[in-house]
Order: structure tokens, then C-alpha cells, then sequence
């Protein structure tokens, strides 16, 4: 009973002895690892965005696209009572 109980201790140190040495064959040896940090410094100032990226006067898909408009409120919409809204004039077609 002692004899299997010391041969199964035994096999499991000499086990694993050989795994370690396989391992550091096969993977080598472990070498330090660098990291890259990220500077994470927020800053509350705003600045205003660009003109040529951020236009007025562009389309945007949301609002009603207004025919022949030069006036808009600043909601986006037409101001002037003559135009012609584009989603009626599809209607029309």
C-alpha cells in the first residue's frame, strides 16, 4: 500500500519535471512583457467644429428637403412661403 502510494507520487513529480522541460523546449523562456499606456488626460474645453466639415447649409437626412430655398429658420425648415417642397413635387410625378 505505501509502495503504490510513494510510486504514484513519484510518477507525477517526474511527470511533470518532463512537462517543464518540454514546455521551455517547444515555448522557451518567458521574457518580460512592455506595455503601451494610453493618456487618459480629459480636457473640458470645447471647441467649435468646422465649418467645412459641420455645414449649415448641408443636407441632412432628418428634415424635409425644400426646391428653390434660400431662407431657413434655424430648425432647418424653409421660411419662404412660395417654395416647393420636394416631398409633394415626388407626389405630383
Amino acid at each position: 500500500m505505501k509502495t503504490d502510494l510513494f510510486t504514484s507520487i513519484g510518477a507525477a513529480i517526474v511527470g511533470a519535471l518532463i512537462a517543464y522541460f518540454v514546455c521551455n523546449l517547444f515555448l522557451g523562456s518567458i521574457e518580460p512583457v512592455t506595455f503601451k499606456t494610453v493618456d487618459t488626460t480629459v480636457s473640458t474645453d470645447l471647441t467649435s467644429p468646422d465649418v467645412n466639415v459641420f455645414n449649415y447649409n448641408a443636407l441632412n437626412p432628418t428634415l424635409e428637403v425644400y426646391v428653390d430655398c434660400q431662407e431657413y429658420d434655424e430648425a432647418g425648415e424653409c421660411t419662404e412661403e412660395n417654395s416647393v417642397n420636394s416631398n409633394s413635387n415626388q407626389e405630383n410625378s
